[in-house]
């Protein structure tokens, strides 16, 4: 008996010393494999190779244009921002401004939450007569709509769409972009508080909201309308050379935070936000994302072919660009912690994407073939309404384009509109 049970406990003795030795080994190869595909991300070449339909194709012969990310894994993982970088240091130049030389910057934003009975005639009253009445910077405005307002009278000019700083020109020339599906309440609070901030930082800028309009209950589709509204801007003449994608919940609380697109890197500034009303403070997000707050310039969304046209629903659209932008070996700077700072405002929370997962397993397959260069046939384009505050654009994001209006037709509007105002 004992002699059996000797043999027992040499044999359990064997087999556990050689436990740590497989697991050793078997990491080893995920992790070779797992490097593998990662690998292709940074080094995908844009050649593409031609392969049988019925081979089986190994890990190491698959065309680079044809990764597949283990994308929950990755994106844990991942972090896209330029380690190395540092934010253009742009010196005073009074015929191109920077930011951050305004004699605007205060510090922190005092953001305004306006009653519920706001309009967006009361916003446009308060930025062409209400404001321009103020005499000093310490004054209160009272309104029917909101109390306690401290905004500064900066002196700007409205000139065919856009808005320009009196006395200086600015470094650039700015679009900031704002997806929407109802939510009108937080339309018009951000659209009563970005004038403000924009103005602080001497910005010349125009806000543009991008309206889903779903008669047939579709879901959300935020890059359908980001892509149809850059489209529709490069048919302009308002020479835009800084793109802002921009959520319409978020309010930025420190002017430090420069809306300028960096020379050649995308700039994400949504480091940290805190809802509105949490005790909880803020919350920092994963280093993959770049949702939120997106600047950019029109080479780089073209580049990135923007984004995708397939993400319905809340989820993934964010992420699929963060895979094109490392595709295109791209990495994105952003501002220090304690500038990019952002109050988020409550909103029900969009219908969950499930078949995001499956989406992003494949962005690089479709990175030429699906985003803003196939727009066009997509949406259509139902209304343009222009004040001086917005250019508020409504869409239908899956109707038949064939008795669309002819962009002939709406930029005559658009012309139309701005000779009235």
């Amino acid at each position: 008996m004992r002699k059996i049970y000797r043999r027992r406990l040499y044999f359990l003795l064997l087999i556990t010393s050689f436990l740590p030795i497989c697991f050793l080994v078997f990491n080893t190869i995920i992790y070779r494999h797992e490097k593998n595909i990662i690998s292709y991300i940074y080094d995908t070449q844009t050649s593409c190779l031609n392969s049988s339909k019925n081979s089986i194709i190994e890990l190491s012969t698959i065309p680079p244009q044809y990764l597949v990310v283990p994308y929950r894994e990755f994106a844990l993982r991942t972090s896209i921002a330029c380690r190395t970088f540092k934010l253009d240091n742009s010196k005073k130049d009074t015929a191109n401004l920077h930011p951050k030389y305004s004699k605007y910057l205060r510090g922190r934003f005092p953001y305004v939450l306006p009653y519920a009975n706001v309009t967006f005639n009361d916003i446009e009253n308060f930025y062409t007569k209400i404001l321009i009445k103020k005499k000093s910077k310490d004054s209160i405005i009272q309104t029917s709509f909101a109390e306690n307002i401290t905004f500064e009278n900066i002196p700007y000019k409205f000139q065919n769409g856009m808005w320009y700083p009196t006395g200086v020109t600015s470094i650039q020339r700015t679009a900031l972009l704002v997806p929407l599906q109802g939510r009108e309440y937080n339309a018009k609070t951000f659209l009563l508080n970005m004038h403000a901030f924009l103005r602080r930082q001497q910005l010349t800028y125009t806000i543009i909201f991008i309206e889903q309009i779903s008669p047939n209950g579709h879901r959300f589709n935020k890059g359908r309308l980001f892509n149809s509204a850059i489209h529709y801007l490069q048919k302009q003449t308002l020479n835009i050379t800084c793109l802002i994608l921009h959520d319409v919940d978020l309010i930025p609380e420190d002017d430090g935070n420069f809306y300028t697109c960096e020379r050649n890197y995308p700039k994400h500034t949504t480091s940290r936000v805190r809802q509105l009303g949490s005790t909880r403070g803020y919350t920092r997000y994963y280093e993959f994302l770049i949702g939120g707050v997106l600047l950019l310039s029109f080479d780089i969304y073209k580049t990135l072919n923007g984004f995708s046209n397939l993400y319905w629903g809340w989820g993934g659209e964010d992420d699929d660009l963060a895979l094109r932008l490392i595709q295109q070996r791209m990495c994105v700077v952003r501002p220090s912690y304690d500038l990019a700072i952002y109050i988020g405002l409550p909103h029900p929370r969009g219908q969950r994407n499930n078949a995001r997962y499956g989406l992003l397993a494949w962005t690089t397959v479709r990175l030429g073939t699906d985003g803003y260069k196939q727009i066009e046939p997509l949406t259509r384009i139902i209304n343009i309404h222009q004040t001086s505050t917005l250019t508020h654009l409504k869409l239908d994001v899956n109707a038949d384009t064939n008795n669309s209006p002819s962009l002939n037709t709406i930029t005559k509007s658009l012309k139309q509109q701005q000779q009235r105002l």
